[in-house]
Order: structure tokens, then C-alpha cells, then sequence
């Protein structure tokens, strides 16, 4: 496809992560003319651990089996490497998958919906004119009548315009991992998450189709050098990881959510990472991703309805319905990050504290609701903790 001074968009969207290609499958399915510029060729490779809950399964608009790797039916906790904990669970909390085949997978959705897709090009100028944004790119320049950010933590649109310059971010360092087959069926359908991996954060270890994604995150802008060794001392430490080649290891910077922020400026918008949308306690960013990319099209088609561009409506709504959420997943996480070993007790001892956590990561409970109920029942959750059983 060719750009052309003919067309203009209805919306022109920066990136074809899950936010890009769900906000231009559900616009292009009401009938809106729909862009995607994505500057790597797709498939292309996507640093992170691959793990999408069972909450953001459901709010694809969708089917998307055919993309999906393995289904995480249990949970263990280590500390350190030391065991925990390790358990069925009654319902799923996730499933596995690369994240090239699925964001390529999400991609050719949103084409068959009716949107268009440019790969392979960069984006290198925004000008927001009266009537319209003008995208310039090496292979031309675009219209549109909206501009979506959706293009990252580091996001050019953001950049461009002078947008969240001061966000903050975590940061996170994935290794792609060989082990023999009786590791592989030693892991089995089980996602690890060790709170002792590094400070303030935890590592994780989840089980892929012939291999195992191995990573640390760190919600704090630490240096390369020491999560590397975060990394390397967490893998020395998993028995399962003995006897491991590495295929491939990346870093990358995370988002983190939880700060009022004005997230449109004229006829653009952010959304998922380029709007911070990553919760500060996991760093889940695929779950606010298409939820951001949910609510960004019910604005699109009503503006459009209306016969407005005023985007505020938008920033409102992703504040009160994801950023808020955010706020009580800031006060988890500084609980779990500041006593680690304690809390990974407590996770691993209580199953109520396993029911409120594993419930949060599925979709069951929000963070608001968690916050709440984890005050409620801290006796409870005390007592089983120390003796077992139910609190008299």
C-alpha cells in the first residue's frame, strides 16, 4: 500500500502492539477508516515474559485459541529459590505465549476487520493542524483525523509532542532458556514467581512450548549491570534451571501506572505503555493495553457521532477506570516489595492471601477490592499464617 494525500483517516494509530491492533479492530468493524504504522516488519520480536491472564482473554473482542501456547494451571512461589509454595488452581490464571506470533496474530485481526497496515516504517515527524494530523514517515506522509500513540514506553508520538516526560518506568531483563526435557516436564504447567529475586521486584519463570521464559523485573529505573546479576543470581538458584543454555536475553522499561497525567493533547491520545498503563506491583501492561484500547474506540465513534475532538473525555475515563486501580496496586506492592520474605510467607501459609492474589492476577478481584479485603481479613490470614487451618 502507498500513502496518498487522497486518503484521510478517521484514525491513524502508532504502533502494532495488542493496544494498536484491538483499538483498530474494534473501529474498523464500526466502519471507521483505520491506519496502522508499526516501524519494525512484522512478526517481530517483543520483549516480555508472555503471560496473558485470563482477564485479558476475555476482553479481546476475538477468538484468539489459535495463538495460544500453554495454560498455566498452578502457581509456585519460592524465595530465594527455596519452595514455598506450589498449587493447583481451581481456574486458570493465564495462559502462555510468544509474543511475536501473538501480536502478528492481533495484527492480521485488525486487517481483516478493514484496517490498514504499514510495517517497516518510521514515523520521524507529527503536525497537528486545525482539521486534521498530518504523520510523516520515509515512506510519505499520512492524514488522519486522530492520531493513537500506542507505540511503547518509549513512544515517539509522546516524545514528538512533549507528552508524560517524566514517567516513570521499572525496568525488566528476560532470558529465553534451553533445558532438557525432564525440566521441561518438572515446570510443567506451573508459572514461578520468587519475591527474593531482587529488590523491589520479583523474578519469574514460565513454561513455553519447548523452552522456558526466565526474567526479573524491577520496579525501580535500575541500573543494567545490577538486574543483570538479579537475573543471573535468580537462575543459578532455580533448580530447574540447572543444566540451562541461554537462547536469548533483553532488557526493556516497563511503565508504571498509578499518577493522574493528561493523556490527549489536541487530536492525539496515548494508550497501554505509551500512556503508562503497566500495573506498579506486576508491571501487567497487555491487560490495560486493550482495555485502553476498549475505551479509546467508544470515545472515537461517539466523537465521531457527535461531531466533536475533544479528547478530555478520554483522559478522564482511562483515570478513573484504570488509574485508579493503580493507585491501590501501588499500595500492594510497596507492602510485598518491602517485606518480601514476610509476604511470600504469607502467600505461600494462608489460602485466603492465595485466593485474594492469584484471584487479582485472573480478573476475580480488582486492586481496590484486594486492598480492602486484605485489611479486612489480616487476622485470618495471620492465623492460618502461624497455625493453619481457619481463624476461630
Amino acid at each position: 500500500m502507498s500513502p496518498s494525500t487522497q486518503i484521510i483517516y478517521d484514525l491513524i494509530i502508532v504502533g502494532a502492539g495488542p493496544a494498536g491492533t484491538v483499538l483498530a479492530y474494534l473501529l474498523a468493524k464500526a466502519g471507521l477508516r483505520v491506519l496502522i504504522l508499526e516501524k519494525a516488519p512484522m512478526p517481530r520480536y517483543k520483549t516480555c515474559g508472555g503471560g496473558i491472564t485470563a482477564k485479558t482473554i476475555n476482553n479481546i473482542p476475538f477468538d484468539i485459541t489459535p495463538v495460544l501456547d500453554k495454560q498455566a494451571t498452578g502457581g509456585i512461589v519460592t524465595f530465594g529459590g527455596k519452595l514455598l509454595l506450589k498449587t493447583l488452581l481451581k481456574k486458570p490464571v493465564a495462559w502462555l505465549v510468544m509474543r511475536d506470533e501473538f501480536d502478528y496474530f492481533l495484527s492480521q485481526e485488525a486487517q481483516r476487520a478493514g484496517a490498514d497496515l504499514i510495517d517497516g516504517t518510521l514515523v520521524e515527524k507529527i503536525d497537528q493542524q486545525a482539521d486534521r494530523v498530518v504523520v510523516y514517515t520515509a515512506a510519505g506522509k499520512f492524514f488522519g483525523s486522530f492520531l493513537a500513540g500506542a507505540d511503547g514506553v518509549n513512544s515517539t508520538v509522546a516524545h514528538s509532542l512533549g507528552m508524560l516526560q517524566n514517567r516513570e518506568v521499572g525496568t525488566a531483563i528476560e532470558a529465553e532458556i534451553e533445558v532438557d526435557p525432564a525440566a521441561l516436564e518438572e515446570q510443567g504447567l506451573f508459572a514461578t514467581f520468587d519475591f527474593g529475586a531482587t529488590p523491589h521486584g520479583y523474578g519469574w519463570i514460565f513454561p513455553k512450548r519447548d523452552h522456558l521464559s526466565v526474567g526479573v523485573f524491577q520496579a525501580s529505573t535500575a541500573k543494567a549491570r545490577d538486574i543483570r546479576k538479579s537475573l543471573n543470581k535468580f537462575i543459578d538458584c532455580q533448580p530447574v534451571l540447572n543444566r540451562h543454555r541461554q537462547i536469548d536475553i533483553h532488557g526493556h522499561r516497563i511503565p508504571l501506572g498509578g499518577t493522574f497525567v493528561n493523556l490527549h493533547l489536541g487530536r492525539v491520545f496515548l494508550l497501554g505503555d505509551a500512556a503508562n498503563l503497566a500495573d506498579p506491583w506486576l508491571g501487567e501492561g497487555l491487560y490495560y493495553a486493550v482495555t485502553s484500547a476498549q475505551i479509546a474506540a467508544s470515545v472515537i465513534e461517539a466523537l465521531f457521532s457527535q461531531g466533536r475532538m475533544d479528547l478530555s473525555i478520554y483522559t478522564q475515563r482511562i483515570n478513573a477506570e484504570i488509574v485508579q486501580q493503580f493507585a491501590y496496586a501501588r499500595r500492594l506492592a510497596g507492602i510485598v516489595y518491602q517485606f518480601p520474605r514476610f509476604s511470600s510467607q504469607l502467600i505461600s501459609k494462608s489460602p485466603l492471601m492465595q485466593t485474594l492474589i492469584f484471584g487479582s492476577v485472573r480478573g476475580d478481584f480488582t486492586f481496590g477490592t484486594v486492598n480492602r479485603l486484605l485489611l479486612q481479613s489480616m487476622p485470618r490470614i495471620f492465623w492460618q499464617a502461624l497455625y493453619g487451618g481457619s481463624h476461630p
